[in-house]
């Protein structure tokens, strides 16, 4: 299984490299795994969408409301009254802008988690990154969290930077430092976000 072979790379590579407190934080934890979401793309990347810049949860409430108008809306474009239902459910004219460019993308409608697995991280990021609201974060959170792609380490990610700084040098933060636990560095991801949550910080 991949999750318990990430598990025993990361562990030992943790000691290889003199990295006790992180070896001693991964096993006491024992093997992590990805859970990827059920949704399908088009409903996924509108759920990053609206959680942008909100807490965990005021995007909770946000989505639920807004994935229910999402179910029950049959428009074939852009449409005021549908607008007028996204903005009565808490999103922000901008954001109601970008969730229309993904509903109403009918090249993302076609995608599935399939064909989206068998694409290079590279074709994967240059799909996403044209589309409006969606940035270089949101691409690698996709692709952990839809994908399931088990190396994948977001630098951009503030909770990572803040377990890094738990352990390290701030300075050490950088593609270098964690080229070393490829190629289970989505899995690393897991591991160093439970140091925040096992201290109650919200990542």
């Amino acid at each position: 299984m991949e999750h318990k072979k990430a598990h025993n790379f990361l562990y030992k590579k943790s000691l290889e490299k003199n990295y006790e407190t992180l070896a001693n934080h991964i096993k006491r934890i024992g093997p992590l795994k990805i859970k990827t979401s059920k949704m399908n793309f088009v409903d996924h990347l509108s759920k990053i969408i609206v959680g942008q810049q909100l807490s965990v949860k005021s995007a909770a409430a946000i989505w639920m409301r807004t994935e229910k108008i999402l179910k029950e809306h049959k428009y074939k474009k852009i449409n005021a009254k549908l607008n007028e239902k996204f903005k009565k459910a808490g999103l922000s004219r901008q954001k109601i802008e970008y969730l229309n460019g993904i509903i109403f993308n009918a090249e993302l409608k076609k995608l599935t988690k399939k064909t989206l697995k068998k694409i290079s991280s590279k074709e994967f990021y240059e799909l996403l990154i044209k589309i409006k609201g969606i940035g270089p974060w949101s691409i690698e959170m996709s692709r952990i969290f839809y994908v399931g792609d088990p190396d994948v380490f977001s630098l951009l990610d503030l909770g990572l930077k803040n377990a890094h700084m738990k352990n390290f040098d701030e300075q050490t933060y950088n593609e270098s430092f964690y080229q070393e636990f490829s190629p289970y560095r989505s899995y690393l991801c897991l591991y160093m976000w439970r140091m925040l949550e096992d201290e109650n910080v919200a990542i």
